[in-house]
């Protein structure tokens, strides 16, 4: 069909096709199809199309006084007459309980009643009617004509006649005239759906038929029975009402009432309780639902085994593990000196106050050896020193002079990366051992919650728990992180002035020298460990989509030592590095805040700072810009009134010309781009692009009703630029994890592979139901179709090809596979790449228990999103 001129209207009615130049218009012209009345009086009950109409008949009711208004009160309150005279009956009009009946009088017809002849309540000239039926009855004295325009439509759409008030003038609609325009219903029951357009309404809402109806709230159909009322009561109570009501929040479907098609007709499953329930078959909403209840991302619901001591038991390892000649760990030392027999007993002696009696036997016969302790001990500064966020020092760490609550934390923290399943759960166990044994240390001496070493054990003992994988582990650290917060907060620890210069002059030598440098050592071990807390709790809040307990603003402290200066492994080489650099310089170090100002710090001071820290520090600072963003682009939907859209807008705009600035700075660095960063910078790229919390909604983290509630966002999101931006940085993810060091993939890393996959995930199930409408008639030609596009690699370098896709859509968007490239329209093929991936050629068991759910969960999204086409005419060539 052309378009519409402009003189005609560009909003079009999807049953007549008559053209309006306003959306109100239309809703209101579409009204008259319906037979919708929202505008209620509320004296009377009365339902109006238009505000004014109401308006004007409530005026009516002001000069109302005794018993004419209690008779027009308890006349709505009985709704309807107890039996109808045969001529309204046969004409299924309204009659009242005069006799002869009002309208028999004005048309001066004969008003037979059936108890005169006879009749019985069920006699064939008096129907029972439906309670629909009774609320669609002509006004007390009025009737209406049809529009003439419409009768071809019917006719061919099979279209119930349609009572239209809303077609007459308020001369006619006023009790004043006595000229009536008369009309009579079909036997059909007026309906609200239009089959020949494709639209039908639920609760007010209309709906084009290319949705699926799982994505639709449960609600009655028209002419189904609402389980909500209450039937017990009269069936003929014209109370019972149905809202058929267009709001202003409507507008943005008002396309979706030019779509044509045929409605599907959905099944009905009846579940576990007996209620009946439609079945996700295009958007696998019921199964991913499924998928996140069994993951680690899901709520905790504590049960009464749930408590510190049920791991207790995993305190024993058993001596085929325990012992020289398994090599669980490496034997490469890492720290001055080796752990004692003494210090194990130590460690012993806490586990021993805080376990319960029953397991006190069991872990006395196999605790774990000194020689074991230590090896986890040295793994874990071992990984450490591979990572960007160092924030223990090793140089100065002695471990035979350090509390045992530290020991055990870091001899836990090596545990929990181990390959073997016994050790990381003796790792865990070690962790509840530390937890349990803080707040006694605490109140036995308050002094101890400004210590370092307390702070750092604190920080150990929350990693460990939110990147466990176990929704109860993951929610105890989430809860324990405000007081750690609290207390550094406190300390004035986020201040800069609590830092002060340590510089060694030339002359510097043996103690004064060994002073300066462990007093330098603490201050940054500070300043490291603020910082740590910082992208800790920005990683907590991309994970479990929370606000971020620390604010970037409040960040004052400068940014972290060179490396070179924090790696020196005496007091010697300390002094060395300083002064290799130039003289000492009173010079003011810049803090996350002065990076947010300007980014282009970095390069200024690459030499002076840890850059690649910073850099990652830097990342998570924006991640909270982007969270906020989200945050009020939430509360600007719609028409607010307090909140513009182009300041919105210009927000996404500084948002995005900001990470492209930090790209252009880290192209100037010495040295390559280590993959860490790159992988988050590319995860708050796209989550500027996406909001996080629909798309997990949708894919079915909480339960169907939330994914349905989220569906027309997501729609939304699909048909803008910022669905094929968002994919592309999903893409670069991927890219950046492949290049990741082998078992360095764990974490908020292994989270960001997730959220990419995400992305693809709600990409294709999205355009597969938006599509739905066209693909069901071309599905056996739609491979050969999408042949003549080129592929469009979204895991590769940036192109010429990705930036048409970006900006046109032009192309397939594809992942790089094994033997071929996999298109990202199938998600069963892409989920399982992005799964190899997360794997990284390492066995299920071997792998952590986050990345085990999270490829889990990968691996039941896949299956949950139904391929219209085969899996194999998904890969480019098959």
């Amino acid at each position: 069909m052309n378009s519409p001129k402009p003189k005609d209207g560009y909003f079009q009615c999807g049953f007549c096709q008559k053209h309006y130049n306003r959306a109100d218009h239309l809703i209101r012209h579409v009204r008259s199809h319906t037979r919708e009345k929202p505008y209620v009086c509320h004296i009377c009950n009365k339902g109006f199309a238009r505000p004014d109409l109401v308006k004007r008949h409530a005026v009516s009711h002001d000069n109302d006084r005794g018993v004419k208004r209690k008779g027009l009160l308890a006349a709505h309150k009985n709704g309807r007459v107890s039996q109808a005279c045969k001529t309204c009956a046969a004409s299924k009009l309204k009659c009242d309980e005069q006799k002869p009946c009002r309208r028999c009088r004005m048309k001066k017809l004969v008003c037979d009643w059936p108890q005169e002849s006879g009749g019985g309540d069920n006699s064939p000239e008096q129907p029972q009617m439906r309670v629909e039926e009774s609320h669609q009855q002509v006004p007390d004295g009025l009737s209406f004509s049809i529009d003439p325009a419409l009768t071809d439509a019917q006719a061919q759409l099979d279209i119930p006649n349609v009572c239209m008030d809303s077609y007459l003038t308020p001369e006619q609609l006023s009790p004043a005239n006595n000229e009536i325009i008369t009309a009579e219903c079909g036997d059909q029951t007026c309906s609200p759906t239009d089959n020949g357009s494709g639209i039908f309404s639920v609760d007010g809402t209309f709906f084009p038929d290319f949705i699926p109806d799982s994505l639709i709230a449960s609600l009655p159909r028209f002419g189904e029975t609402d389980p909500s009322l209450n039937l017990a009561q009269d069936p003929l109570d014209n109370n019972l009402q149905f809202d058929f009501n267009l709001t202003d929040g409507d507008f943005g479907l008002i396309d979706f009432f030019n779509s044509r098609g045929t409605l599907q007709d959905s099944e009905l499953n009846n579940n576990a309780n007996g209620t009946n329930d439609y079945i996700d078959t295009d958007s696998g909403i019921a199964i991913g639902a499924e998928a996140f209840r069994r993951s680690s991302l899901s709520a905790w619901k504590p049960a009464h085994e749930d408590h510190a001591f049920a791991d207790q038991e995993n305190l024993s390892v058993p001596k085929s593990i325990d012992s020289p000649e398994s090599n669980v760990t490496s034997d490469r030392q890492m720290l001055s000196e080796r752990l004692s027999p003494s210090s194990r007993d130590l460690i012993f002696g806490i586990v021993l106050q805080t376990s319960q009696q029953a397991n006190m036997t069991r872990i006395m016969k196999s605790f774990p050896s000194t020689e074991l302790l230590d090896s986890l001990i040295q793994s874990f500064f071992e990984w450490q020193r591979q990572q960007l966020d160092s924030w223990i020092h090793g140089p100065t760490f002695k471990p035979n002079q350090e509390d045992p609550d530290i020991l055990a934390a870091l001899a836990a923290a090596g545990a929990v990366r181990s390959t073997i399943p016994t050790i990381r759960k003796l790792g865990y166990a070690l962790m509840e051992i530390v937890r349990l044994y803080f707040p006694v240390k605490y109140e036995q001496d308050n002094s101890t919650t400004r210590g370092l070493r307390s702070s750092q054990t604190y920080a150990l003992v929350i990693d460990i728990g939110i990147w466990s994988g176990n929704r109860r582990r993951t929610e105890i650290a989430e809860s324990f992180e405000q007081p750690l917060t609290t207390m550094l907060r406190r300390a004035l620890r986020f201040r800069r002035s609590v830092y002060v210069d340590i510089t060694p002059n030339p002359d510097d030598m043996g103690g004064s020298l060994e002073r300066k440098w462990h007093e330098w050592v603490e201050q940054e071990s500070f300043k490291r460990l603020v910082y740590h807390m910082f992208c800790h709790d920005g990683q907590s809040s991309m994970m479990l989509h929370v606000n971020p307990l620390i604010s970037y603003a409040e960040l004052e402290l400068p940014l972290p030592a060179s490396r070179q200066l924090w790696e020196a492994k005496s007091a010697v080489e300390w002094k060395e590095i300083y002064l290799s650099v130039g003289p000492p310089s009173r010079e003011r170090l810049p803090s996350l805040a002065d990076l947010l100002h300007d980014i282009s710090q970095l390069t200024i001071y690459q030499g002076k700072i840890d850059v690649e820290m910073a850099a990652f520090v830097l990342l998570h600072g924006l991640f909270a810009l982007i969270h906020e963003y989200h945050r009020l682009k939430f509360i600007s939907k719609g028409n607010s009134k307090h909140w513009h859209a182009l300041v919105i807008n210009s927000r996404h705009q500084e948002l995005s010309e900001t990470l492209q600035h930090f790209r252009v700075v880290c192209s100037g660095w010495h040295r390559a781009v280590r993959p860490e960063i790159s992988l988050v910078l590319e995860v708050i790229s796209m989550f500027l692009h996406m909001s996080l919390e629909e798309l997990q909604l949708f894919a079915g983290k909480e339960d169907k009703n939330e994914a349905r509630m989220v569906y027309q966002s997501a729609l939304e999101w699909i048909n803008s630029m910022d669905s094929r931006r968002a994919v592309w940085h999903a893409g670069q993810i991927i890219r950046a994890a492949t290049a990741m060091p082998y078992g360095s993939l764990t974490g908020i890393f292994a989270i960001g592979v997730y959220y990419a996959s995400l992305a693809f995930w709600s990409y294709s199930v999205v355009s597969k139901a938006k599509d739905a409408k066209v693909a069901a008639g071309r599905s056996s030609s739609c491979v050969s179709m999408a042949g003549d596009s080129p592929v469009v690699l979204l895991d590769d370098e940036k192109s010429t090809d990705v930036q048409k896709f970006i900006s046109l859509g032009w192309g397939r968007p594809c992942l790089r596979g094994t033997q071929s490239p996999i298109l990202v329209a199938d998600p069963c093929l892409t989920m399982h790449v992005v799964e190899e991936v997360l794997r990284a050629g390492v066995n299920h068991d071997a792998l952590p228990p986050l990345v085990q759910s999270l490829c889990q969960l990968l691996c039941d999204l896949g299956k949950a999103a139904r391929c219209s086409v085969a899996p194999s005419a998904m890969r480019i060539g098959t």
